[in-house]
């Protein structure tokens, strides 16, 4: 009985749905099945390429330049193309954006990792029609060898979503122009590469409600992030730098700020003044000083101890926890506390000092539910006593989970843990020997 082929009677519509689905270097290949599929592929209004070959990156952009040849789709929806492996002079980036442009693209993602770039990679330039999509809303791009040159009439109106990860710009006023010319746009993503060109990075975009941001430059740099954007929602910083520059974000329900330097100052809280929940890496807490967190109900503090080689010139090993007091002093509604730490090289434990307070949080009486302490050491009577004191003051406690950082005299740590008194009776304590149950 012959076999009846089903898929080939489908409407054209539904087989260019289908293959919409997968990646176009499969789509291509249909085209081989019969007179029925010649075509259809070329109808396809998506373009994936991802380079998976051994052979290296030459075979995906003859792949893209041969397909945009036929293709016939006359509205794009989007294009993505993510080498994997060789950068090849067979390239021809602007010939593909300015395609999809031409096709009122909606979405366009170039990825090709730093890392596989030549040693003197050639430099890639956006075609001019780039810059005034009037159809873009989701744009992706990553690659060191991109040089982002804006013109003073590139305009995206439609533009929600942007990423720059390590591109390059041709001027120190190019990333802003771009930004200001995005009315619409609600998440940023940036990654500054180390060739970076860009002094102040400038974010103002009235619209933006996420961001996030990285800047690899060398450590304790001087480049500033500047940040003007009060819609923010959700933010997410690292970097090494100067955030003096943070402007006020009333409407801020989530950030995380990973700011290693040595002995940071207080500026840059000012601006999350705001904020739900916040999760902050420092290398200590001395920049806590008298700024309400009047609406803070989540709050996660990881401090990092730098290696001897890290240490600069003025900076001390030890970290005190009485600023953090001060902290949950001015956030009276907090409900969840978390601290953890990590140390460098030679330190075995972060070093620690603690005093006795003489009076207690608003927010260990009335409000606090959770208590996580990470790596807790147990070596130390200042660690130990500031613990102490949380369990001894949190009167709505219903967890407190403290997890030993080593193996080492672990049974006798984790019983001198159990033993501390805890306010909040009902409360359920978790250990390291614990932590594995649900």
């Amino acid at each position: 009985m012959p076999r009846i082929d089903r898929i080939s009677a489908l409407h054209d519509d539904l087989l260019v749905n289908i293959l919409s689905q997968v990646p176009t270097k499969d789509a291509v290949t249909t085209m081989v099945l019969s007179k029925r599929w010649a075509l259809v592929w070329t109808m396809v209004p998506k373009l994936e390429y991802e380079d998976t070959s051994k052979e290296g990156g030459k075979n995906l952009w003859r792949l893209v330049d041969k397909s945009l040849q036929l293709h016939k789709a006359p509205v794009l929806e989007s294009m993505h193309i993510q080498a994997e492996r060789q950068f090849t002079d067979d390239a021809d980036v602007g010939k593909c954006v300015s395609y999809a442009v031409d096709h009122n693209v909606r979405e366009i993602s170039l990825i090709i990792p730093s890392f596989i770039l030549p040693s003197q990679p050639k430099i890639l330039l956006l075609p001019s029609n780039f810059y005034t999509s009037k159809t873009l809303v989701n744009l992706t791009l990553s690659c060191s060898a991109l040089v982002v040159d804006v013109p003073s009439l590139a305009c995206f109106p439609l533009l929600q979503t942007l990423a720059l990860l390590n591109v390059v710009f041709n001027d120190e006023s190019s990333h802003a122009r771009l930004l200001a010319n995005c009315p619409a746009l609600s998440y940023l993503h940036v990654i500054r590469y180390y060739s970076d060109n860009v002094t102040r990075f400038i974010v103002k975009v009235p619209s933006l409600k996420s961001f996030t941001y990285t800047d690899n430059h060398e450590r304790y740099s001087a480049m500033p992030l500047v940040l003007d954007s009060p819609g923010l929602q959700h933010l997410s910083i690292f970097d090494y730098g100067d955030l003096g520059s943070i402007q006020n974000m009333p409407h801020l329900e989530t950030a995380y700020v990973g700011h290693l330097v040595p002995q940071p100052n207080d500026k840059f809280l000012r601006s999350f003044s705001s904020v739900g929940s916040l999760h902050l890496r420092l290398m200590d807490v001395e920049c806590f000083s008298a700024i309400n967190f009047p609406r803070l109900m989540k709050f996660k503090l990881h401090l990092f101890k730098p290696s001897f080689s890290e240490l600069r010139p003025g900076y001390s090993e030890y970290c005190s926890l009485e600023p953090l007091m001060l902290f949950l002093h001015n956030s009276p509604v907090l409900k969840v506390l978390t601290i953890s730490y990590g140390v460098g090289l030679y330190y075995e434990d972060l070093p620690l000092s603690w005093n006795q307070q003489s009076s207690v949080p608003g927010c260990l009486l009335a409000h606090l539910e959770i208590f996580v302490w990470d790596k807790f050491g147990g070596r130390r009577r200042q660690e130990r006593e500031c613990v102490a004191y949380i369990f001894a003051n949190s009167k709505c406690l219903k967890t407190a989970t403290v997890l030993p950082r080593c193996s080492y005299r672990l049974e006798e740590i984790v019983e001198d843990i159990k033993s501390l008194y805890r306010v909040s009776a009902s409360s359920q304590l978790i250990t390291h020997s614990d932590s594995t149950n649900p």
